[in-house]
């Protein structure tokens, strides 16, 4: 396979900060340190190119808007995803962290203990509809199962975002991990598997049995799910993939550089990237079946949307790409049978014979 750029944008910052979010005909990037900009998907030309602030800890698409939460300044931002208009923004106190959105209502607050839980009612003013009367301790929470999915220590709750209420709580068996990474990976809508520490991983659902330890593995520096199975990154170098129903493995990469989150759907099987602008397709077993490159782009990430549009954050630049088939060369007696054509072929287009 050949891997084509479409289009490639300069960042003025590395690929690897800057958040970006990919939308139905758009992506959402930050840049430059301290705007955000949306281009159009199709060529990559800017649609709206706005001020924010300084490090999005979070940025949310819901429908025609755009949740953003910048370290600096303190405010929740609610952008027209259309023309980049500001609809509205609402204060928030400093080291406010977390930001999930179910249906109306934007859940943030929580990170690292430091501030309250807030519930923002209706997307079309940002009032507040609850807030917990004192700072909480929350892990990075997730939009899932008709709630938002929070958690410390041993206990993981969904709340109603309509309230703040419990709609489940389970015990689990590992605390869960520190409150910066991912921690939970869901596996369906009503299953969800927690990062937890010492490396391991638990499940747990709607409805299910108890949560269970599907085991301890090697440190990893990323989790995600692909394909049905769940994916870690292993100290950039790797990635063990696992079932999600009993932990055993399901494939596995081994790489001598390093790889980039995150490992992407392609046809049944997966891409994978690396720091040197390497691309290889896998097979459903982990197995390489073709590679090629990004020549001349180091490599932070690689996302794609969910009609196989292909996208990539490298040193400096934002990009789109795709693939086409690797050219084959004539087999002697189809080249004997259509000489003419061939010859023909190879003048027009001398890139072929390289």
């Amino acid at each position: 396979m050949i891997a084509t750029v479409l289009w490639e944008r300069e960042l003025h910052q590395r690929g690897g900060v800057s958040v970006f979010v990919v939308g139905p005909d758009c992506v959402v990037l930050h840049e430059r340190h301290t705007r955000l900009v949306c281009l159009e998907r199709v060529d990559g030309a800017v649609r709206w190119d706005v001020p924010l602030g300084t490090w999005p800890r979070g940025i949310v698409l819901a429908g025609d808007r755009v949740l953003v939460l910048p370290q600096a300044p303190n405010l929740l931002s609610c952008i027209d995803l259309r023309t980049g208009a500001s609809l509205w923004s609402a204060p928030t106190p400093r080291w406010t962290g977390n930001l999930a959105v179910h249906s109306d209502t934007v859940v943030i607050g929580g990170w690292r203990g430091y501030t309250p839980m807030s519930g923002l009612e209706d997307l079309a003013d940002g009032g507040v509809r609850w807030t917990t009367p004192s700072p909480v301790t929350s892990v990075r929470t997730l939009a899932w199962a008709g709630g938002v999915l929070t958690g410390s220590g041993y206990e993981a709750v969904l709340l109603d975002p309509a309230d703040g209420s419990d709609l489940a709580r389970w015990r689990l068996p590992d605390p869960l991990a520190g409150p910066d990474a991912k921690t939970f990976v869901p596996v369906d809508a009503e299953r969800v598997v927690a990062v937890c520490e010492a490396s391991s991983l638990v499940t747990f659902g709607i409805g299910a049995d108890e949560p269970t330890r599907l085991g301890s593995y090697d440190p990893f520096g990323a989790v995600g799910c692909i394909h049905g199975s769940v994916w870690m990154l292993r100290s950039g170098r790797g990635f063990l993939a696992v079932d999600p129903a009993d932990g055993t493995s399901t494939w596995s990469v081994e790489a001598d550089r390093r790889i980039v989150v995150d490992p992407l759907p392609y046809a049944d099987g997966v891409l994978v990237g690396d720091a040197n602008g390497g691309i290889r397709r896998l097979g459903p077993d982990g197995r390489t079946v073709e590679g090629c490159s990004l020549p001349g782009r180091r490599l932070d990430a690689l996302a794609a949307a969910g009609d196989g549009g292909l996208f990539f954050a490298a040193k400096g630049t934002f990009g789109s790409f795709t693939f086409s088939p690797k050219a084959r060369r004539p087999t002697a007696s189809a080249a004997s049978a259509g000489a003419l054509s061939v010859r023909e072929s190879t003048r027009q287009d001398p890139k072929e014979t390289a």
